[in-house]
């Protein structure tokens, strides 16, 4: 994987988050994207709890949309770790990166 790419993709997905919610599928896209065709699923969840990890770190927290208009993102109630392990065990039980919507979306609260 080509560093640069990933401090790109790592600096949009950042920026997106500080500016609205980001759905899974568009942290799934860039790990696709850095990866390239062939990866293995190990490679691919490896890849994605990085990016996670690197996001929760600049600030982004995962959480669930709700219909409320006072609230309409609910953080999950977890540090980093415990959200990775749930994210790490929400993947697996589908047994391939999720779409948008599936899991959790990502924004800075």
């Amino acid at each position: 994987m080509n560093q640069e790419a990933y401090r790109r993709e790592l600096e949009y997905l950042s920026q997106y988050a500080h500016d609205d919610w980001v759905g899974f599928s568009v942290v799934s896209g860039a790990v696709g994207s850095l990866l390239g065709r062939g990866a293995t699923f190990e490679e691919q969840l490896a890849l994605l709890l990085r990016i996670v990890a690197a996001l929760y770190d600049a600030g982004a927290r995962p959480g669930d949309l709700t219909e409320s208009e006072q609230d309409p993102f609910l953080p999950w109630n977890a540090d980093e770790a415990g959200a990775l392990a749930r994210i790490a065990a929400e993947i697996d039980a589908h047994s391939q990166l999720p779409d948008s919507g599936d899991i959790c979306w990502f924004t800075v609260p």
